[in-house]
């Protein structure tokens, strides 16, 4: 069972505050140079406390910073309990694309013993530093991405009449994405929602690190009150965002990989150790790519390799799948993972995990901008499909790091959870 609550939502005081100015992407897609522009768009931007640097102190003066923001009324704490209707308005391949969700307070449970799902592996690294954080702020930041099924769209017809309505906030980004929430706060959509939520599995689109967080958060708050069976604390739950996975608006990009090799490296040598796993196509340029890649939309098995010589499309032959577990086989990054980094780059699960000599990217562009100083190739995926996400977060299986990237990014700022 899922338990979906409302919360009392702590936003920023748009009296105060323009909302476009201290709102950010999540914090792990920041740089440190991103961090000093959004700074230098206000003192109170978001990064000041959910991004902190400095010495061993910095998560306790984040944590500070919060309470004193909220003291001196830059943040205000809703009086009601509520749902939060959230809207992204986005341009893509020239059309414009509308994604609807709501953020609510999501019970807690183990992966594997209770209806949450994820489908990344996650590193230590920053779930110590979320959880500094946490423990800190005694507070949720940023909103978990989770997604849920319904075909038949049944909270639609809520979520278009409560936009008849003004939204409580709204800004549009550096990116030209508008965002806009709305607070839901009447008993009747609140049990609709909660009712409707109960027989939901919820499966991880963006937020692995941040859940677990909130896992241990809530063991060690749990342990340190001496709390018993039955006995609940708002750190029993986390803020999270809860997309349909049958969302026109939910788009998921891939995320390409470029591995640093020899000053001499030669693609022939990987192309002959490839020939017996794969048909390949050599392509004229990056165009002629792009159309092999939109031809193979639907195989998993197929992708570009950009090399140091030339680009060729690669098929993974019908043989090939053959000892590979039935739900990989959907799965672009596994094949490409097991198949091409371990099998010829002879990639350790170690080494895979600390990203050595391997390198997460968007676009051609930002391929071709790396390759210019870096002896490296790259290969170049479609995405995952959505049908794949949640085939392996069901069979307790988890994908590669970096196998989706859902876009538009959730923004950090619309909305703070206490603890």
């Amino acid at each position: 069972m899922s338990i979906v609550r409302p919360f009392r939502g702590v936003r920023y005081n748009t009296e105060q505050v323009l909302l476009k100015n201290v709102i950010t992407p999540p914090y792990d897609v920041i740089s440190p140079e991103m961090r000093e522009h959004f700074l230098a768009k206000s003192p109170y931007n978001v990064v000041q406390i959910d991004l902190p640097v400095g010495d061993d102190d910095r998560y306790t003066v984040a944590g500070n910073l919060y309470r004193k923001w909220k003291e001196d009324g830059i943040l205000q704490k809703d009086k009601d309990k509520s749902f939060y209707l959230y809207e992204q308005v986005y341009e893509y391949g020239g059309k414009s694309y509308v994604r609807s969700g709501f953020v609510g307070a999501l019970k807690l449970s183990e992966f594997g013993k209770g209806q949450v799902f994820p489908h990344e592996k996650t590193l230590s690294g920053p779930k110590v530093d979320r959880y500094e954080l946490m423990k800190a702020s005694k507070a949720n930041f940023s909103q978990i991405f989770g997604l849920y099924q319904d075909s038949e769209n049944r909270l639609t017809s809520l979520f278009n009449d409560v936009k008849k309505t003004m939204p409580a906030a709204s800004a549009v980004d550096e990116n030209g994405v508008k965002h806009s929430v709305w607070a839901i706060s009447d008993e009747e959509s609140i049990t609709k929602i909660e009712s409707f939520m109960r027989d939901k599995s919820i499966y991880i689109a963006d937020g692995h690190h941040r859940y677990e967080t909130a896992l241990k958060y809530r063991d060690d708050m749990r342990a340190e009150e001496g709390l018993t069976e039955g006995e609940e604390r708002n750190y029993d739950y986390v803020m999270m965002m809860f997309v349909n996975f049958m969302d026109e608006g939910l788009k998921v990009f891939p995320t390409h990989r470029v591995i640093d090799v020899a000053e001499d490296y030669d693609d022939k040598a990987f192309l002959d150790y490839a020939a017996s796993l794969f048909e390949i196509t050599p392509l004229a340029d990056q165009p002629a790519a792009d159309a092999y890649l939109k031809e193979h939309i639907d195989n998993a098995g197929a992708w570009v390799y950009y090399g140091k010589q030339g680009i060729y499309g690669m098929n993974l032959l019908a043989e090939s799948y053959e000892n590979l577990h039935a739900v990989y086989r959907k799965v672009s990054t596994y094949l490409l993972e097991d198949l091409v980094l371990k099998g010829y780059f002879k990639y350790s699960d170690e080494r895979l995990l600390a990203k050595a000599g391997i390198h997460f990217i968007q676009t051609w562009q930002e391929i071709d901008e790396y390759k210019k100083s870096h002896s490296s190739v790259a290969f170049v995926l479609n995405g995952e499909h959505m049908e794949s996400i949640r085939d392996v977060s069901e069979h307790g299986l988890v994908m590669p790091q970096k196998s989706t990237y859902f876009y538009p990014k959730l923004a950090t700022g619309l909305l703070f959870n206490d603890l």
